[in-house]
C-alpha cells in the first residue's frame, strides 16, 4: 500500500517540516510505503528517498494556502503512483500511532477532520454567488482544511474540482470566506466522507480531547502567527493575486 503525502512548507512555515516528517515516519500507518511531495521555497528542505521537493514561490497569505489545489494539480501525474493521497497542515505532528483503520477511507471516497457538527457554529461560505456555497440547513459537518485525504482517483478529482472552484470565485471577484477550507467544504458537501473527529486531530492549545493522535502545533510558539504569515506584507500578496489571475487567464 502506497500513501502520497502532500505538504506545503513555504516561507517561515518550512520550520515545521523536520518534526512533521520525523513523526509521520514513526507513527503514520507504519506498514504503508509513504511518499512525500513537498512544496517549498526553502533550500533547507532537501529531496531524499521518498521525498520529492517542488519549488514554489512565496505568494504570501492567503495565496500560499488558497492556491494549494493549483500546486497539487501541477504534479498530478506524479501522484498517480499511490493508493491514497493525504494533505496535512505544515504544523501537524503525530503523537501516537495512527493505524490504517483510523484514517483511510474504505467504503467512502474521502477522509476529513470534522471540527464542528453543531449547525449553529458552522462557518460555511454562505454567499450563493460563490462556487463554494454550502446550504447551512443541509450540512452535517464542518471540515478542517488541516487534514484531509482520500482514495487516489477520488482525491485527484477533489484537487481538480477545488482548483476550479477557486478560479471561478476569483473570476467573479470573490475570495472564499475561509480560503481553501471554504473551498474544501464546498466540494465535500454531499460526498462520501469518512468523518474523523477531534480525537484524531486538534490544535495543540485545545485542552480536550486529551488523547488526540495528531496535534496542530501552535504557530505562536514559533515566534508568533504574524511572524509566520505577514512578514512580506499585504502588497506582496496583492501582487501575487494579480499575477495568478493573469496566469490562469482570469484577467488580461
Amino acid at each position: 500500500m502506497k500513501i502520497g503525502i502532500l505538504y506545503i512548507g513555504i516561507g517561515r512555515y518550512a520550520c515545521f517540516w523536520p518534526e512533521f516528517y520525523k513523526s509521520s515516519e514513526q507513527y503514520f500507518v507504519a506498514e504503508a510505503e509513504k511518499h512525500y511531495y513537498v512544496f517549498t521555497d526553502k533550500d533547507e528542505i532537501q529531496p531524499q528517498e521518498r521525498v520529492e521537493v517542488f519549488h514554489q514561490d512565496d505568494m504570501g497569505w492567503p495565496c500560499n494556502s488558497l492556491m494549494r489545489f493549483k500546486m497539487f494539480r501541477r504534479i498530478k501525474e506524479r501522484l498517480q503512483d499511490n493508493d491514497y493521497l493525504f494533505f496535512f497542515n505544515s504544523n501537524a505532528q503525530f503523537l501516537v500511532p495512527v493505524q490504517a483503520q483510523d484514517i483511510l477511507p474504505l467504503d467512502e471516497d474521502y477522509s476529513a477532520l470534522c471540527i464542528e457538527d453543531n449547525p449553529e457554529k458552522m462557518s460555511f461560505e454562505s454567499r450563493t454567488a460563490s462556487a463554494a456555497y454550502v446550504p447551512r440547513s443541509e450540512a452535517k459537518y464542518y471540515f478542517s482544511g488541516a487534514l484531509n485525504g482520500g482514495k487516489r482517483d477520488a482525491y485527484l478529482q477533489l484537487i481538480e474540482a477545488c482548483d476550479q472552484i477557486v478560479d471561478t470565485d476569483l473570476r467573479n471577484g470573490l475570495m472564499p470566506l475561509w480560503h481553501d477550507e471554504s473551498v474544501l467544504n464546498g466540494f465535500l458537501f454531499g460526498k462520501r466522507v469518512k468523518v474523523m473527529y477531534r480525537n484524531m486531530g486538534k490544535p495543540a492549545n485545545w485542552s480536550e480531547p486529551k488523547d488526540a493522535k495528531i496535534i496542530l502545533r501552535r504557530k505562536e510558539d514559533v515566534l508568533g502567527r504574524s511572524w509566520l504569515r505577514n512578514y512580506k506584507g499585504r502588497e506582496h500578496t496583492n501582487t501575487w493575486l494579480r499575477k495568478l489571475l493573469r496566469m490562469t487567464g482570469l484577467v488580461s
